[in-house]
């Protein structure tokens, strides 16, 4: 994702991990980092995690964002598959600055083979 600057740092099957640095640009009126940039870390996490052996599409994520993060902080966003069957599967995406978890996802995906 080069327009957020975002680096992919693993790849696997049923897990991806992302890296990205809040600066400036993703900054809300609060000086925090905006909420959209937060999930659009998770969201490619998940996008990698779920196309692993075959194309899907999302079909919901719910975020909870549980702390905030500043200009500066690097992020680093997991998608782990925790369950589902062929065509749905069900996914756990959570964003951390550190050890510290700042949000929390749940996703759903569909695939037609």
């Amino acid at each position: 994702m080069e327009v957020l600057g975002v680096e992919v740092l693993e790849v696997k099957e049923g897990y991806a991990r992302v890296k990205g640095r809040v600066d400036e640009r993703f900054l809300n009126v609060h000086g925090t980092a905006h909420g959209s940039f937060i999930f659009a870390l998770a969201d490619f996490a998940f996008e990698l995690a779920v196309n692993y052996d075959s194309p899907r599409i999302a079909l919901n994520v719910n975020i909870n964002f549980i702390k905030p993060a500043f200009a500066g902080d690097e992020l680093i966003a997991e998608a782990r598959i925790e369950g589902g069957g062929r065509r749905v599967k069900f996914c756990l995406l959570k964003v951390y600055r550190g050890d510290e978890l700042i949000a929390e996802a749940t996703a759903v995906s569909y695939g037609r083979s």
